[in-house]
């Protein structure tokens, strides 16, 4: 009789955990549930106000509403960053505000934009991006040794980064403004041997065969 007891109490207990582990397990599924339709609400509402955002004027609008509407644009980008920052819409707007400002000559705004992602994200998805944007604005600017720097340390960090090429044929455009025409032909020239047949390749062809005549 003991025998029976204990074993029905044995059950029981056995029954109880698992009914407390299955209750756990539902409770920890409903939360994950919870935090995956919150995140996804978030990266919804995101990239509406990123629509928003870039969302083009009437045909019929008047030009006077042209800075009024650039000024809304980079109003609502920024609030796309602020406030969705960990969300891919973020990414979007960090690229689209930091080539509204340079468009529109400011440049130390768009490298603003641009230093501020990469101090958060070092190896984010557009960190070779932004890099190039940090270099393009010295470079406007004439400030031809810091966009040599950046420059140089993207080709040095981002080696296998398919877009390389892009901050090779900047560096270059750097040195050269720097008057390091023998550096600047050494990079086009090492542009030209990794990627041969290629737009960039051409690219570097032409402006070594310009340097050819410069620097005789």
């Amino acid at each position: 009789m003991e025998s029976v007891r204990g074993l029905i109490t044995f059950v029981t207990d056995r029954w109880k955990g698992a009914v407390i582990a299955a209750v756990g397990l539902l409770a920890l599924s409903a939360v994950i549930a919870g935090y995956f339709a919150w995140s996804s609400s978030k990266e919804a509402n995101a990239w509406v106000l990123l629509r928003r955002a870039v969302s083009r004027p009437e045909a019929n609008s008047q030009v006077g509403q042209d800075t009024t509407k650039q000024e809304e644009e980079i109003r609502l980008l920024q609030e796309v960053v602020a406030r969705y920052a960990q969300s891919a819409a973020a990414v979007e707007a960090t690229l689209r505000l930091g080539s509204l400002y340079y468009t529109g000559g400011k440049y130390d705004e768009a490298r603003s934009v641009y230093t501020t992602y990469l101090s958060k994200n070092p190896r984010g998805r557009i960190a070779f991006s932004a890099g190039i944007g940090v270099g393009d604005a010295y470079l406007a600017q004439r400030n031809y040794a810091k966009a040599a720097e950046t420059y140089s340390r993207l080709v040095e960090q981002f080696s296998q980064e398919p877009l390389l090429p892009e901050a090779q044929l900047h560096l270059a455009k750097a040195y050269l403004g720097m008057n390091r025409l023998k550096d600047a032909g050494t990079v086009y020239e090492k542009l030209i041997a990794a990627y041969p047949e290629t737009g960039w390749a051409r690219s570097a062809q032409a402006e070594l065969y310009k340097l050819t005549f410069t620097s005789r």
